[in-house]
């Protein structure tokens, strides 16, 4: 029986990405999947990550009027107008290579689409608005803030979550699925790289005795980290999120099935957001398939984000992990791999509260390396 190959895998080693197996392919496939392994290979030469931020000047478009994008789409994006209301647009030819991001401040043109361009469908949108586009984005302004967490390889640094952003908002569930601290500490490391505010939003707290203390939070606890308790079901714990909320923007951030959607909902009752139990695996169901900028009437703004598997902080900056890690000593923290983790006299020298942090500082360590290790791309 023949074996069949998820895409990526590779037959031999390097086989898919290696020049010389387009040797047996032919003619025009053989070509273009050879030109293909070019551009893979000089990338990784000339790899940049940074340059994948930068913005086009957008100097001569500031006499046009400006929006906020406030969901991103394959053809098009959604804009919010300062009176709140919803504009489709296309991107202009000088930002077809830009990454854009909910959050993204721009300036449009207004240029109107025939309504029956079979070009552009009318899909209806988060308000049940949408529509053939009838403005061209033609600048982004500078952004006071980034959220974004590290990619997959060196092809893809960086995945942006949201732009100008006032706080992130990590949420975790006590059970269903579990809360897992680990996740925790990569989102308080994309807050501060970020300059956003950082908060732990516990939620289904009725699922759990209340002679649970949650003790997995307590090195954040000692850390001062703001740590609110909820249950959006039964309306505990969200009326003081209301007041935080107002007149900032916030991202919400969390694994599928912790219940953003439903908080959101608890928050935001207008909005009605769909919600989801969890798989026959354990694992949350995935309601929320891009990342959507939720204006409330209190004048504040949720961004409500797709739920994560896990929040990658490969590119991030070491110097990091001395302020989500205050606990250690700064020999540990320059060189956390010259500790053995597992090993007693190592931990009673150190004298550690939470040994296990020592476990988690070395993860994140490792990952933040530059390069990818496990990249199946051709060198």
């Amino acid at each position: 029986m023949t074996r069949k190959f998820r895409l990526g895998q590779s037959r031999e080693a390097q086989d898919l990405d290696h020049r010389e197996a387009y040797s047996r392919e032919r003619g025009g496939e053989s070509k273009r999947r050879q030109r293909h392994a070019e551009r893979l290979e000089t990338g990784i030469e000339a790899h940049d990550a940074e340059a994948l931020l930068r913005l086009p000047d957008p100097g001569p478009w500031l006499h046009l009027p400006e929006a906020t994008l406030i969901q991103r789409h394959s053809q098009w994006v959604d804009l919010e107008l300062a009176d709140r209301t919803v504009l489709r647009a296309t991107l202009g030819g000088k930002l077809k290579g830009v990454r854009l991001v909910c959050g993204d401040r721009v300036r449009y043109s207004v240029v109107p689409v025939e309504p029956d361009d079979p070009k552009y469908p009318a899909p209806v949108n988060l308000r049940g608005e949408g529509g053939s586009p009838e403005a061209q984005v033609v600048a982004v302004l500078p952004r006071k803030s980034l959220l974004k967490r590290g990619g997959s390889d060196d092809r893809e640094p960086w995945q942006l979550i949201c732009a100008n952003a006032d706080e992130l908002w990590i949420c975790a569930a006590v059970v269903d699925p579990p809360l897992r601290p680990g996740l925790l500490e990569r989102a308080q490391v994309l807050a501060l790289d970020a300059g956003l505010a950082f908060r732990i939003i516990v939620t289904k707290r009725d699922r759990a005795s209340k002679k649970d203390t949650l003790p997995e939070l307590d090195p954040l606890r000692e850390q001062g980290v703001a740590i609110h308790e909820t249950s959006a079901l039964k309306e505990e714990g969200v009326e003081p999120l209301r007041g935080l909320i107002e007149g900032r923007v916030v991202v919400l951030l969390g694994h599928s099935g912790v219940g953003k959607s439903t908080l959101v909902n608890a928050l935001h009752p207008d909005l009605a957001l769909k919600t989801g139990g969890l798989t026959r695996f354990g694992t949350g169901k995935q309601t929320t398939t891009a990342a959507r900028w939720l204006a409330l009437s209190s004048g504040g703004t949720l961004v409500d984000t797709p739920g994560v598997r896990t929040l990658s902080v490969r590119g991030f900056d070491r110097a990091l992990l001395g302020r989500v890690f205050l606990e250690f000593p700064a020999e540990v923290l320059e060189d956390p791999m010259a500790f053995d983790a597992e090993d007693e006299a190592t931990l009673d020298r150190l004298d550690l509260e939470y040994p296990e942090r020592l476990q988690s500082l070395q993860r994140l360590w490792l990952e933040m390396d530059d390069r990818n290790p496990n990249q199946n791309v051709w060198r």
